[in-house]
């Protein structure tokens, strides 16, 4: 039984790169032959082989009869041929080639560029495959001397595991990445309050679980991990605990700090991976770490004696270290049909959290300081992180014709996410075309297909990108006005699709942020478009975006909008298709004093949901939309609930029609325009969609031979997702808080709390100086100054959508405090039930006051309303006062279309210094005859 670190021979190598396809090595069409601009490259200088010696000249393509010289064997070896070469002709004035025979080279440190690897214009150095091989840089481990055991799996001890020197939490079997067993094959929920961290309240580190779901006597349980899901984000944390009686789950390390936006919030979803006693199912694998043995249960057909199986042993795969900022560049670097796969991610014992995109992860090929250089024809692919990442320093660099898939993290980082001065340091001008970017976010749901961080004049263009969980290009990383570098960036004929797959939320097809003069969103397809709870949007400008122009793109099947503005400035959406978006067509957030953004000369076409989502109020001057084509095949087109005329009324869409805009086949995806068809009449310019995509004549590389397979799969299920979808809904979560158990100065547990970290002073905290039961409360804190007036404010997710639901709870107001409390449905817009407001000593609902309200002292308020369609629309509120029976209030009104209760909120209203105390919060659905009474 051995593990052998290399191939030992070309035959092996070849199976090798058989895995790295999951194909038969394609021949490269192009490559070797000056793909990389049409010019006829000249024969190799040197030549490196799997099976060559690094003792050899490196000048022949294979062994001589003599075995005396032939190619090198190592590409170390081979940059300290190039360095001699360089010195021996300091002006040579042609491309210096290694040519790179098939096979695998597998890797013990990261291949390393310096300065001093590099070239210069008129010799370039190019690092390219030999016309029809496939030679992959690889920094995995093939595993072999597999033992078949009496439950017919298979199993291998790994003597570096169980010495503690190798650890991975990733396989490969015949090239497809095979998982570890799951508690189960969907979700499971918190079902309890989370429980801020004692780490100064940064984060969370610990939540409730419901009675039997996790078990303290796993057999290696540091070992298993949970998997907590956010809005935007998923947290992989390591368990230190597990305290059975109390339900109490302990991590070692807490989630990222961005308040409520990482909590382990009540309801929340989580999956437990790498649990051994789980280990069932054909096609997961599980390494026990004490004593270094895998062992993996195979699909019907796999033999232990012709499968390639593959551990990850190195992070990165290509290192390029230059220092733009002390002018020591890598340049003059190109890299031609190679391929590069099976990189590592281990995660850290604090466990791993981000607040978004998964930024913090590096790339299996990382640069930094690398200028004028290529990547055509190359593949990434099998990667714990990121495939590429571009860093600081990094400029005119392009990637065509690249093929990246099965990425445990997201494709292509270009820049960084600080805010920083240093103009040398700045990466700019980075193209990438044609390149195919597919099944990411395989470890990292959050990761994105292409990230533009503080990066500017860059172009992403007739790139494929699919299947992903997250948005498929983020650009901007400035939230809000502040200076950004990221700007003069174009997004041009891409198409998008198959994202978010109901995993995560608040995403874009396309995502912006921040002020971007000179930035272009033109002629992208993007659909499927699908976020787990909310906000799946096609293009989405969000905090900040400002100077942004979004042209002729093609916007579809949505599960919130086609485009979303949440706030910014001076935006244009010119001559774009929008269609069939599932809870609204348009949507924007906030409203501002000036003008957010100009909407001519679209075609919007839908059914079954509103055209307007979210916000809508506000000045004229600050949204201005004209000579657009609206049209709703199952009824009447309205603006928010008003008519055309209306609308125009406001002065908006002057010029815009009312008309079937004579779609070839909208449902099928197909919006060309039939032959008399109005659109002409707004002045719209028809959309090429051919054009979108990818430009198949000129691939080159493992993508030329390959995209049939990609092609025949774009618009199936991936037959090995890493994340299920989240169902519609999470199994409703009764609520009981006395906040007895919760520590004092500390939020609340189980509720989303939103600060302004500006206004310190405004807050909601646990506090000992009044309580309507036991000793504590929720003391809430306002203060004048705040962006918002409804911070701070706090809701539960209880998530009721049956029955007959109570809700209870006692307030105590101080001089000055005003209280609003409000029952919602989730999305955009959403449904507001019970309401009802307390302020200058009067409680009033629906507008009308009701009674007058003691200060500083407890009153219990209870609210009763029927989620039954019959029922809907009604609530009953009972207030108590100190010392006299309950009023009753029956037959209150509130919106019909509100049946849920999944936003259960309590808000501090006022703009000045004020408190008020909020105790006994209690959300449950009251039994059926017959049923027993909910435990608390």
């Amino acid at each position: 039984m051995s593990v052998p670190t290399a191939p030992s021979a070309r035959a092996r190598a070849g199976g090798f790169a058989l895995a790295c396809t999951a194909l038969a090595a394609f021949a490269l069409a192009g490559v070797g032959a000056g793909a990389a601009g049409g010019e006829a490259l000249p024969a190799p200088d040197l030549v490196v082989a799997p099976d060559g010696d690094d003792a050899w000249s490196g000048t022949l393509p294979a062994p001589n009869a003599e075995h005396r010289d032939g190619p090198l064997r190592t590409l170390a070896r081979a940059q300290q041929a190039v360095r001699a070469l360089k010195a021996a002709a300091p002006t040579r004035a042609r491309a210096l080639v290694v040519e790179l025979r098939g096979g695998v080279y597998a890797q013990s440190a990261p291949w390393t560029f310096a300065p001093e690897d590099g070239g210069s214009a008129a010799a370039p150095v190019v690092y390219r495959a030999a016309a029809g091989e496939v030679p992959v840089i690889s920094g995995g481990v093939e595993l072999h001397g597999f033992n078949i055991d009496a439950q017919g799996r298979w199993a291998l001890t790994i003597p570096a595991v169980a010495a503690g020197s190798w650890d991975f939490n990733q396989l490969w079997v015949n090239g497809e990445r095979r998982y570890r067993p799951r508690l189960r094959s969907g979700y499971c929920y918190i079902a309890g309050a989370k429980t801020p961290s004692a780490a100064g309240g940064r984060g969370y580190d610990r939540f409730r679980f419901a009675p039997g779901e996790l078990d303290p006597a796993w057999p290696a349980l540091g070992e298993v991990e949970v998997l907590a899901f956010h809005q935007w984000s998923m947290s992989r944390l390591r368990i230190a605990s597990i305290d059975a009686a109390r339900q109490l789950v302990q991590f070692t390390g807490p989630t990222c700090s961005m308040e409520s936006w990482s909590a382990l919030q009540s309801g929340g979803r989580y999956l437990v991976e790498n649990v051994g006693a789980q280990f069932a199912q054909p096609g997961q694998w599980h390494l026990e770490r004490s004593s270094g043995q895998l062992i993996y249960r195979p699909l019907p057909g796999e033999d232990p004696r012709t499968s390639v199986v593959v551990a990850p042993r190195l992070a990165q795969l290509l290192l390029i270290a230059g220092d733009a900022a002390h002018a020591r560049t890598v340049e003059q670097v190109r890299f031609e049909g190679l391929s590069f796969a099976y990189s590592a991610w281990t995660l850290p014992p604090g466990g791993y959290s981000c607040g978004q995109a998964e930024v913090e992860i590096g790339g299996a090929l990382s640069a930094t300081g690398l200028c004028h250089a290529a990547f055509t024809g190359c593949a990434i692919s099998h990667t714990g992180g990121w495939a590429l990442e571009l860093s600081r320093g990094c400029s005119d660099v392009a990637l065509t014709s690249c093929l990246l898939e099965d990425l445990g993290a997201g494709g292509i980082k270009l820049g960084d996410g600080a805010l920083h001065e240093q103009a040398v340091e700045a990466t700019q001008g980075i193209t990438v075309e044609d390149c195919l970017i597919a099944h990411g976010g395989r470890m990292h749901p959050a990761a994105t297909g292409v990230w533009i961080g503080q990066s500017h004049h860059d172009t992403i263009a007739h790139c494929e990108i699919h299947d992903l969980y997250y948005s498929a290009i983020s650009l901007g990383w400035t939230w809000g006005y502040a200076r950004s570098d990221a700007h003069h960036n174009t997004i041009a004929y891409n198409h998008i699709s198959r994202i978010g797959q109901r995993v995560l939320s608040d995403m874009g097809g396309i995502y912006h942020l921040g002020t971007a003069p000179g930035t272009v969103l033109h002629h992208n397809r993007i659909h499927d478009v699908q976020a787990a709870t909310y906000g799946g949007w096609g293009l989405y400008t969000d905090e900040g975006s400002s100077m942004v122009l979004l042209q002729d793109n093609i916007v579809y099947r949505t599960s919130a909008a086609g485009f979303h503005q949440h706030y910014g400035r001076d935006n244009r959406i010119i001559n774009n298709i929008f269609a069939y978006g599932a809870e609204a067509q348009l949507m924007r957030t906030r409203d501002e004093d000036h003008l957010s953004f100009t909407f001519e000369r679209n075609l919007v076409l839908y059914r079954d949901a509103p055209l307007l989502g979210a916000n809508w109020h506000g000045g004229p001057a600050h949204v201005l939309l004209d000579h657009n084509l609206y049209w709703n095949e199952h009824g009447e087109v309205a603006f928010g609930g008003q008519s055309l005329a209306a609308w125009r009324a406001q002065g908006e869409d002057q010029g815009s029609l009312i008309a079937d805009p004579l779609f070839a086949d909208p449902a099928q995806g197909d919006f060309t325009l039939r032959p008399g068809s109005p659109a002409a009449a707004i002045g719209f310019i028809p959309i090429d969609a051919s054009a979108i995509g990818l430009e198949r004549a000129r691939l080159v590389g493992r993508l030329a031979a390959e995209l049939p397979r990609f092609e025949r799969t774009f618009e199936q299920t991936d037959a090995t997702v890493a994340f299920p979808p989240a169902e519609r809904w999470s199994p409703p979560t009764p609520i009981f808080d006395d906040f007895e158990d919760t520590a004092l100065g500390a939020r609340a547990e189980g509720a989303q709390t939103s600060e302004q970290a500006e206004v310190p002073a405004a807050n909601i905290r646990v506090s000992d100086v009044a309580a309507a039961s036991g000793s504590r409360s929720l003391r809430f804190s306002d203060a004048p100054g705040q962006r918002n007036r409804f911070d701070p404010h706090l809701y539960y997710q209880p998530g009721f959508s049956s029955g007959t639901i109570s809700g209870s709870f006692a307030i105590r107001l101080e001089a000055g405090a005003e209280f609003l409390h409000e029952w919602r449905t989730v999305g955009e817009p959403y449904h507001t039930g019970p309401a009802l407001r307390i302020a200058d000593g009067a409680l009033s609902a629906g507008g009308a006051e009701l009674m007058k309200i003691p200060l500083a002292s407890w009153v219990r308020i209870a609210i009763t309303t029927d989620l039954t369609p019959a029922g809907r629309g009604h609530w009953r509120l009972e207030v108590t006062l100190p010392g006299q029976p309950p009023r009753t209030f029956a037959a209150l009104g509130c919106d019909p279309a509100f049946s849920r209760l999944d936003w259960y909120g309590f808000v501090a209203d006022a703009d000045a210094a004020a408190v008020f105390y909020l105790d006994d919060v209690s959300v449950h659905q009251l039994p059926q005859p017959g049923a027993e009474t909910p435990a608390r």
